[in-house]
């Protein structure tokens, strides 16, 4: 049988050191069939073969975010985006604008807040009341850790004053005791989302395949989804089922000290529950919360006394936690950012039996003697370097100024564990952080975000080379659970066309680097022409 799809005339840089560079594939049934030359591939076709041109086309593996929340972001983004408001007049125009979009009594919703544009002042929801009109409004902050409302989503959801949440969130109120809108940690949020409508499964699915073309048009093939339990594996089911998840999805279920028993019988039991676009045998834990706001767990106090407890308060049941799903078979990835979260999770991991088939995300800080464990214990660090976009080089932000000067140096040291020899994984945490993946490229060569006017590099790690950074959105990405995602014969045919090299390019090139073609599993998901 005739290949289905083939691409001549390009520059192929399979990332496989066996075949590292061809000039035409061909694909059949989702896998490639033939790889190399004009002629070769050409004997896979007949006229039944659809044919590419790439003339002047640079192929590569497809790309792979290794930290994102799909189905999350993919709700929350229906709403504003605040990234990169940094004023309250931009943020009210915002919302008088979004205001005549929804029409009264209408639910207004935001993402990607950032605190610096309150300038300095203490949120209280009679600093937008007026601009968000006759209706409820909420909008997540930048973490997703903290959430504003207005008095009207206020009313709508009965919040009058503090209350006590078992997970030690927070309702912020005022010297009167009532309720400014600030809403801290997940329940405090929950009190007044839980007020918002329903969307039906129809629209949650709408905006799932929508998320999906719109990161396949960026050269996304494929993600680790580091949220969800069974409503994500039944989302995922049923995009696929519809022939609507042109992503390759990794699902890390999630996982934390408030599980019972019962619950993690469930996980551990639809661990090979899986798809021929996904699976859900990895686990996903988070051992401390974030710098910014002190819950990050580090080896010493921030600078405002915080930052001297995990979330998990009992660790012994964390090493236990841990080990149990190990000893199941599963892929473990535990969220820690402080340098003491950091080095717990690797003491943990130390102690497990076998070959280390686990990672950590963020290391957002870690000195060199934790930095130089990864590689001698075989664990992968999974790194977000577009999140360098929130410090600043004078370190008057306020990443740095909780974390201390003195441990900035080793801020989020993707470069230095690569060259130490460990497995680094890249990907953007969206909705934290946009996915666009040419930007993460820029940010981990260049240790500052293409959006910033200050281009001094950030701390004292190196960057990553252009080579190394496309090997962490590609083989280094499937590496981690024994894949190949080298472009090879009777691999899966997931692959990009850019207008140039991404890993010869010079930085400031690939931020709007085109992107042609990504086939995804055989299929073309995006084309521009």
């Amino acid at each position: 049988m005739a290949a289905d799809l083939a691409v001549f005339g390009a520059r192929i840089r399979t990332m496989n050191s066996a075949q590292p560079f061809a000039e035409a594939l061909a694909v059949k049934d989702g896998r490639i069939v033939a790889l190399g030359s004009a002629a070769q591939v050409r004997a896979e076709c007949d006229a039944s073969t659809v044919i590419q041109s790439g003339s002047d086309w640079h192929i590569t593996p497809g790309l792979n975010d290794g930290h994102q929340h799909l189905l999350m972001g993919s709700q929350v983004g229906r709403g504003i985006n605040f990234d990169r408001v940094s004023n309250l007049e931009d943020v009210r125009a915002l919302l008088r604008a979004e205001r005549k979009r929804v029409g009264p009594g209408g639910w207004i919703q935001g993402f990607a807040f950032e605190y610096a544009a309150l300038g300095g002042v203490e949120y209280h929801h009679e600093l937008i009341d007026e601009a968000a009109g006759e209706g409820p409004m909420l909008f997540h902050a930048l973490d997703m850790h903290t959430a504003f409302a207005n008095g009207e989503a206020l009313n709508i959801a009965g919040v009058t004053g503090a209350r006590r949440f078992a997970d030690a969130s927070i309702i912020v109120t005022d010297s009167t005791g009532a309720p400014t809108g600030e809403l801290r940690e997940m329940s405090a949020i929950n009190a007044v989302t839980d007020h918002a409508p329903i969307p039906t499964e129809a629209e949650k699915l709408g905006w799932y395949e929508e998320t999906i073309r719109a990161q396949n048009a960026v050269g996304i093939t494929s993600i680790h989804q580091m949220d969800g339990g069974q409503e994500t594996i039944d989302a995922l089911r049923a995009l696929e089922a519809a022939g609507q998840l042109n992503l390759r999805v990794r699902l890390h279920q999630w996982i934390d000290a408030k599980t019972d028993p019962e619950a993690i019988a469930d996980i551990i039991a639809r661990r090979d529950q899986a798809g021929s676009m996904w699976t859900a045998n990895s686990m996903k834990f988070m051992l401390d919360g974030v710098i910014d706001t002190g819950t990050a767990w580090l080896e010493e106090p921030d600078t405002h006394g915080n930052g001297t407890d995990p979330m998990w308060p009992d660790m012994d049941h964390f090493r236990r936690t841990l080990r149990q799903f190990h000893d199941a078979g599963f892929y473990i990835a535990t969220h820690a950012i402080g340098d003491r979260a950091v080095r717990e999770v690797l003491d943990a991991y130390e102690t497990f039996p076998g070959e280390s088939r686990h990672r950590i995300e963020h290391v957002e800080a870690a000195p060199p003697t934790t930095v130089q464990r990864f590689a001698r214990q075989k664990v992968s660090a999974s790194m977000q370097p577009i999140h360098l976009r929130w410090i600043n080089a004078d370190m008057t932000d306020p990443w740095s100024e909780r974390l201390g000067v003195h441990r900035c140096d080793h801020a989020m040291p993707s470069g230095d564990i690569n060259a130490s020899g460990a497995n680094v994984i890249l990907g953007s945490d969206w909705p934290v952080a946009p996915y666009d993946p040419r930007l993460g490229i820029f940010a981990a060569q260049r240790r500052y975000a293409p959006d910033v006017d200050d281009h001094r590099s950030l701390g004292k790690s190196r960057g990553l080379t252009g080579l190394e950074t496309l090997a962490g959105y590609t083989i280094n990405a499937a590496s981690v659970t024994g894949q190949d995602g080298s472009l090879h014969v009777g691999g899966p045919a997931d692959f990009v066309a850019w207008g140039a090299d991404p890993a010869d390019c010079v930085p400031e090139d690939v931020v709007e680097l085109p992107v042609n073609l990504t086939v995804v599993a055989g299929r073309i998901a995006h084309q521009t022409v």
